[in-house]
């Protein structure tokens, strides 16, 4: 019970984006991340490793060091080979 409080609490200063991982998950799911946070932080929740992808907000690339807004943002994953 006492874990449900602290979620709660955490969550009073959270936002919800919309994530989308291209190509590898083609559907998008809300991610709770800290008010403030930085895109860097936002791929450190996910798992992913910056040096891999590029991040779209709204359909435009955005910096790493950015602050998260709400809304929608899509993770493009990179991907190379010969």
């Amino acid at each position: 019970m006492s874990t449900s409080m602290n979620t709660n609490m955490n969550r009073k200063n959270d936002i919800t984006v919309n994530v989308k991982i291209v190509p590898e998950d083609d559907s998008e799911y809300p991610v709770n991340i800290e008010n403030g946070a930085t895109y860097e932080d936002l791929l450190k929740t996910l798992d992913i490793n910056e040096e891999s992808v590029i991040v779209l907000k709204n359909g435009q690339a955005t910096p790493l060091d950015g602050v998260v807004e709400s809304g929608n943002i899509q993770v493009l994953k990179i991907t190379s080979g010969g």
